[in-house]
């Protein structure tokens, strides 16, 4: 008997801000023997998401640079300014809405976009988010497809966030002025999360002491 194919679940990366509480930009910042920013990257491939979608916006032509050769798949956010993570989420969900993807994986499957069960929402300075504990997330997810998946440590939740694809149009619908978490608080009846052993899902790196300490 013949089985469907698990559905992708792809991964989009908030990665157009200006790293203004930072002082520096925080996605090209050393990270063992790479950068923030294709740490991310590596990890998110490495743990199964696919494709990984990276938007950019502030100095996207060096964003770019530091992941030729990477799984990344760049997209742009031409109103990053305006609301840097909502606007950069909903340019990378609306690329898979309207456009067709190879993985890197060397299969050369493309994806169409009624084959992906729901994104990753990740944060851009999270390289320390370890593989195994996507992992965690994206086990749930392919349990739960059609419920948002947050993981939680000591009740606490963080990051990365699986929104199923049936809400990929509310959140392409919030107004510039509002936020992910206004969605996800409209449906928090319908969140499942995942237990999770470090606290890095709920560390970022906004000012230079908070990478210092994480790396």
């Amino acid at each position: 008997m013949n089985t469907l194919p698990a559905l992708s679940i792809a991964a989009v990366i908030a990665a157009a801000g200006f790293s203004r509480r930072m002082g520096r930009f925080k996605q090209l910042l050393p990270w063992g023997n790479s950068t923030v920013i294709r740490t991310v990257v590596e990890n998110l491939h490495t743990a199964g998401a696919a494709p990984v979608l990276c938007v950019t916006g502030h100095r996207a032509d060096e964003v770019a640079a530091a992941l030729a050769g990477s799984p990344a798949q760049l997209i742009a956010n031409p109103h990053y300014a305006a609301s840097e993570m909502l606007t950069s989420y909903q340019s990378g969900i609306a690329a898979l809405c309207n456009s067709q993807f190879t993985p890197s994986t060397g299969s050369g499957r493309r994806i169409h976009n009624s084959q992906f069960s729901g994104a990753l929402l990740f944060l851009a300075d999270q390289p320390h988010i370890p593989p195994a504990v996507i992992r965690q997330v994206i086990a749930q997810a392919r349990a739960t497809p059609e419920q948002v998946v947050i993981p939680s440590h000591q009740m606490r939740r963080g990051h990365p966030i699986y929104l199923p694809r049936r809400l990929w149009d509310a959140l392409l619908a919030l107004p510039v002025d509002a936020s992910l978490r206004d969605l996800l608080n409209r449906h928090s009846a319908e969140i499942v999360y995942v237990d999770v052993e470090t606290d890095a899902i709920r560390r970022d790196m906004d000012e230079w002491g908070e990478y210092e300490e994480l790396r």
